[in-house]
């Protein structure tokens, strides 16, 4: 019917139609280059300005929608967003990119999808409303506090929708463009990373509101009071920076600490799950090769740790490799008299009397210096399709085959540190564990006094998922107030020390500005080396690790209460209505 429509309008010589849908596809490019703008403020790029206005567009398209048009533009700047941020995803399967971006995008979709409703709701008086369209789209509230208070509520809305995918996908949130603004993301001591989150999409809000009033209104009152907001903002920034800065300092003075040296080995092993029995004997060699080699270093270890998955075969395995691995990994430790900490895929421990197989662990073991496992750790938060098939009961045989990586682990239960050495518990976090603050923040809680990330991100050999990956996980320091001992099989073996800083790493560059050479976790290779790394004897727990996500429920709390002035005003609205009728 809407194409006989257009047909008509265009031989009437007609074109309104035509104008109207090429407006419509430049909003649509406009939406999906604003989404792409996000990502190019994330790693590999780190454009971290991007993120201050990549949201602008967005909010100034729909905020004058109707709610389902608005949803829909959410959507196309979602897609922009989604499929460049996970793009990495090409490294495992090129089609996984595709899927995931729209499923990505539902995420801003269901933020935008409020956007308009609550500025009618807040902003709009009934008496407008009853005007019709036009009135609406031009009205400039006169309150510079509600409009305020309606940008915030737009702003916490957008960390609900950053939580709604915290136990499946925490993977660049807003908060992560920001991950070298150290002074700025200090505040997450106490919001967690939804505090950064907030603060860069409320100066958006704000800052499009300043200047699409500004546009709108010849009144020069009523373009300055709609830029208070903004400017309110532009405060709150400066002062959560200047306190920032003072934290960042403090958390350089030194205080009670155990120091010790650790030997990280980055073996840089290509993927390698499906391995042949030349591969397999290959990676475990080159890992005990290097582990050899630093452990006569000077300065010498105290400890040895390998990253996740060293080598593609079960340490606990029946077969002539684990076997043999078994033999080597502790004819290293009685040559070396050092503790090792290695990960692994191990198996589940059953009662004797069981008669089902035993669930596939992903692990991370601590061998004493009499190679024997003093602890383990399991991984708790398993990767969706890497690790195991959500829903895989309910799902057809043939899509299992298409998506099954040919792994299907269960979780571990415990999350109690490992004391890796007399004094020094360390909270482990496997692979993409340490973009979970849940994780990290249980085993403070349970005494760990580090924080230590074994990951192998061999997955991704061309693409920027492993820059990605330590620019999510530098939030965990800051949230607990403990420093990160990272071990990767290709990249980023660094220490991030509480404030975030990445102090050492076994890769160096010369500094641009200084000429000293610093840190350059962002170079890939195979290397091992020794790192000092000082522990805080006993640390002081962090706001954020004493109550959690309290600052997420304070955006719940003002989301609560922006839908119910929203329906309040529709309820009141709809009885002004009826008894306009009724009087008739």
């Amino acid at each position: 019917m809407s194409s006989k429509k257009e047909q008509k309008h265009s031989r009437s010589g007609n074109e309104a139609w035509r104008i109207r849908w090429i407006t419509r596809i430049v909003k649509f490019i406009i939406l999906f280059s604003s989404g792409m703008l996000m990502t190019a403020s994330a790693p590999p790029l780190n454009w971290s300005a991007t993120a201050w206005v990549a949201l602008i567009p967005l909010f100034w398209i729909c905020s004058e929608q109707n709610s389902r048009r608005a949803a829909l533009s959410g959507f196309f700047w979602g897609l922009g967003w989604a499929f460049t941020s996970f793009y990495f995803l090409r490294d495992i399967d090129p089609i996984i990119p595709y899927p995931v971006a729209p499923f990505m995008a539902l995420f801003p979709t269901a933020w935008a999808y409020l956007v308009p409703g609550l500025r009618r709701g807040i902003l709009i008086p009934n008496d407008i409303q009853h005007q019709g369209y036009i009135a609406v789209k031009d009205f400039i509230p006169k309150s510079a506090l509600k409009t305020f208070f309606y940008a915030v509520i737009i702003a916490a809305w957008w960390c609900i929708t950053e939580w709604f995918r915290s136990r499946l996908l925490p993977w660049n949130y807003v908060s992560v463009s920001q991950w070298q603004n150290l002074s700025l993301i200090q505040v997450c001591s106490i919001t967690g990373t939804y505090g950064v989150s907030f603060l860069i999409v409320l100066t958006n809000i704000t800052l499009a509101i300043a200047f699409k009033n500004r546009f709108k209104s010849t009144k020069t009152q009523a373009r300055f009071t709609q830029a208070y907001p903004f400017y309110f903002t532009l405060f709150l920034i400066l002062t959560v920076v200047s306190i920032g800065a003072y934290h960042y300092r403090q958390k350089q003075v030194p205080q009670a600490s155990i120091e010790f040296n650790a030997g990280l080995i980055q073996g840089d092993i290509s993927q390698r799950r499906q391995a042949t029995f030349e591969q397999a004997i290959e990676a475990m060699n080159v890992y005990l090769k290097m582990s050899y080699q630093v452990a006569v270093q000077k300065p010498a270890p105290d400890i040895v740790i390998w990253p996740e998955s060293a080598t593609p075969f079960p340490y606990n395995g029946t077969g002539w490799l684990s076997k043999k691995y078994r033999q080597e990994v502790a004819s290293f430790i009685k040559y070396a008299k050092l503790p090792l900490v290695l990960g692994t895929i191990d198996f589940e421990e059953l009662p004797k009397k069981s008669k089902r197989a035993p669930g596939i662990l992903n692990s991370a073991f601590l061998f004493g210096t009499d190679a024997r496992i003093k602890s383990k750790y399991s991984k708790i938060q398993r990767v969706p399709f890497g690790e195991y098939v959500p829903f895989r009961k309910y799902l057809p045989e043939w899509l299992v085959k298409r998506i099954d990586m040919h792994r299907d682990l269960i979780s571990g239960k415990s999350f109690s540190p490992l004391e890796i050495l007399p004094g020094v518990r360390a909270g482990i976090s496997i692979c993409y564990e340490d973009m979970f603050e849940y994780i990290s923040r249980q085993e403070v809680l349970n005494n760990a006094n580090l924080l230590l990330t074994i990951t192998n991100d061999a997955w991704y050999p061309t693409s920027s998922e492993p820059d990605q990956h330590l620019a999510n996980c530098v939030f965990r320091t800051i949230e607990t107030g403990l420093p990160m001992l990272r071990v990767g099989n290709n990249s980023a073996s660094c220490l991030i020390e509480p404030n975030g800083y990445i102090s050492d790493c076994l890769f160096k560059k010369k500094s641009p500005k200084t000429g000293r050479m610093i840190a350059a976790p962002e170079v890939r290779g195979r290397r091992a080396g020794v790192i000092k790394v000082k522990v805080p004897f006993k640390p002081k727990l962090t706001f954020y690790v004493r109550y959690g996500n309290v600052f997420l429920w304070f955006c719940w709390l003002l989301v609560l209460a922006g839908m119910t002035i929203t329906v309040l005003n529709w309820r009141q609205r709809k009885q002004t209505l009826m008894a306009k009728f009724e009087g008739q």
